[in-house]
């Protein structure tokens, strides 16, 4: 038994000596910034990084510490660890742990929901701590209903929706938190199930699994996420950003807006802040099958990436499950023909952000800069050539707040980006012939480090994505919004 014992100290001890070596010799490649300075952590992960976690319950009581007075976080039915895995060969080497959040509904049955035998699904989450951790903690938003994807994937953290430069650079020094708002996988067919009739149309924005998706998941994972990290490093975040594209950019803008002093700062791409409105533009085909929906988005991608405009049928057809699914939920809620649009309506101020809900977060960064703090940072980037979330969106939201927000707020808390040639996620095939070197995927900008500097130096230099038309980061004029399709007449 001791040989045994030896013999794994004696690899986990060479392990992490080839973890630094190789990290050293990149660290002085300049592969990390300043910015990202990290600091090596692994004798306390090797301690608290253990399967012995496997199975572990907590009450909801732990999370209390990570409750505001003044924006209190939604509570949970309490949370498990579902899994634990250290990985010393990576690089940086990391623990990784996944789990599910319960809900708050007593053994998951939520009285605004029709069907007796319906039960509120869990939020499925995943927390990543890296050896050569910064002391930084970024939360990562979902993209289509809530993407499922995982934060470390071949031991890469390899998926490019959540960052928009080369994600390990990017995010390896920091840690992370994931979830997946309790929508499970529904990005197949763009199928939010999780949406339930209820007894009365009333119902179903007051359903747990509704606002869990909406806004609730959010600060839950956060929660748990920052208690983790805490239980397993001994040590609270100094920073705490959100980063996320499409409903992930939406979830950001929503984070600030309800709890404003959880966050430093966040990055919001192509945020889809009036949801319900998206969805009531597209008209609801009488039949869809996963079928039909899969091959229509795939088109609806492809014609976009070649760099010609998405019809209105195509995109319809697109989310046609969704738009679907929501008109059944009316009817069986109880609504008449339009129940659809009434649907959304009562859904909007569960799903949707506008710019006067910011006002907090503009009044707690200005507290905090009072108070000689650090700053409160926001960037919105969004492409002008956008199939699925019309750029319409984020102009017509920037251009209004300005004016709900001072001169001095937007000046020092907000910058935006609108990208020539940038779809949902990816540039077309006309911007790689105006610039050597741009893939398509990549937006050749290392968006967490610009915010990390702007936080703490209000003076730092923007960076700006390959093809921003507005470099400088400033909320263009109406004119120039209205000139690039993306501010439509009132």
């Amino acid at each position: 038994m001791t040989k045994t014992k030896n013999s794994r100290s004696s690899r986990q001890r060479y392990s992490l000596r080839l973890h630094r070596a190789l990290f050293a010799a990149v660290a002085c490649g300049g592969f990390f910034s300043l910015a990202h300075a990290a600091g090596d952590i692994s004798g306390t992960l090797i301690r608290t990084c253990s399967n012995q976690l496997n199975g572990a319950a907590y009450g909801d009581a732990v999370l209390n510490d990570l409750r505001s007075a003044k924006f209190p976080s939604p509570r949970t039915g309490g949370f498990k660890i579902a899994s634990v895995e250290q990985v010393w060969l990576a690089l940086p080497s990391y623990c990784l742990i996944k789990g599910t959040i319960q809900p708050a509904s007593p053994g998951g049955i939520d009285p605004a929901v029709k069907a007796p035998d319906y039960r509120v699904p869990d939020i499925n989450y995943q927390v990543y701590i890296p050896s050569q951790w910064n002391g930084k903690f970024v939360q990562l938003g979902g993209g289509g209903f809530a993407w499922s994807a995982d934060v470390v994937a071949a031991d890469l953290q390899a998926n490019q929706q959540f960052s928009p430069s080369v994600q390990g650079p990017a995010l390896s020094n920091y840690a992370v938190v994931l979830s997946d708002a309790g929508a499970g996988d529904s990005s197949k067919a763009f199928d939010p199930q999780f949406v339930r009739p209820g007894k009365q149309l009333g119902d179903v924005p007051r359903q747990e699994a509704v606002k869990n998706f909406g806004q609730d998941a959010i600060k839950k994972s956060l929660d748990v996420g920052l208690y983790l990290v805490k239980k397993l490093t001994g040590t609270t975040p100094t920073d705490t950003y959100f980063v996320g594209i499409s409903t992930g950019g939406r979830q950001a803008l929503k984070a600030i807006a309800n709890w404003p002093d959880a966050y430093d700062g966040v990055i919001a791409g192509a945020p889809p802040v009036d949801e319900t409105n998206l969805l009531k533009a597209l008209e609801v085909p009488a039949v869809v099958n996963d079928w039909v929906v899969n091959w229509n988005s795939s088109a609806a991608m492809l014609t976009s990436l070649f760099g010609q405009d998405v019809s209105a049928q195509t995109l319809s057809d697109a989310l046609g499950a969704t738009s679907r699914h929501l008109a059944n939920v009316a009817i069986e809620s109880g609504a008449n023909y339009d129940g659809y649009n009434r649907l959304l309506d009562a859904l909007a101020p569960v799903w949707n952000v506008k710019p006067g809900d910011l006002g907090d977060f503009f009044d707690a960064a200005a507290s905090q800069k009072r108070a000689g703090k650090k700053g409160k940072k926001i960037i919105i980037y969004q492409g002008t050539s956008d199939f699925l979330v019309p750029c319409t969106q984020a102009g017509k939201f920037v251009s209004q707040l300005t004016r709900k927000a001072t001169a001095g707020e937007i000046k020092d808390s907000v910058r935006t980006y609108f990208i020539e040639d940038y779809s949902h996620g990816f540039y077309n095939t006309n911007s790689l012939l105006k610039r050597i070197g741009l893939s398509a995927m990549q937006l050749n900008w290392n968006a967490v480090s610009d915010l990390d500097r702007w936080v703490h130096d209000d003076n730092a230099g923007a960076g700006a994505p390959s093809l921003a038309r507005n470099a400088s980061g400033a909320i263009p004029a109406n004119q120039a919004l209205s000139a690039w399709g993306c501010l439509a007449a009132d």
